[in-house]
């Protein structure tokens, strides 16, 4: 993830999660297991639940992922490893506000 490219968004939109994802055949967790490394997909939607406290951005995102944690397939680790991108290319974002006394308050981003 340290060498990983930025990008943009949280969710690109020619991603469409469904059922029909889910890992079938024993063949297929095979795959699965060799691709993820060891990373246990549990843990890292639950680690992006706890960002989406801070990181408003990725809540909707985060959510769509969580409620296909039953039987992740390849796919789904692909999705969610594109929002850890986007949180990787927005950490030196921040959302500063300036009050000038007059009842207005600037964003400055």
């Amino acid at each position: 993830m340290k060498d990983a490219k930025p990008v943009l968004i949280s969710l690109a939109v020619k991603y469409s999660l469904s059922i029909s994802q889910f890992l079938s055949s024993k063949t297929e967790q095979n795959k699965y297991s060799s691709f993820s490394e060891g990373i246990h997909y549990l843990f890292l939607v639950g680690s992006l639940l706890y960002a989406t406290q801070t990181y408003l951005d990725i809540q909707f995102s985060v959510n769509l992922i969580a409620q296909f944690s039953r039987n992740p397939s390849i796919f789904y680790l692909e999705v969610t490893k594109c929002i850890l991108y986007y949180l990787k290319g927005t950490q030196d974002f921040s959302l500063v506000l300036e009050h000038h006394g007059r009842g207005a308050i600037d964003i400055v981003g």
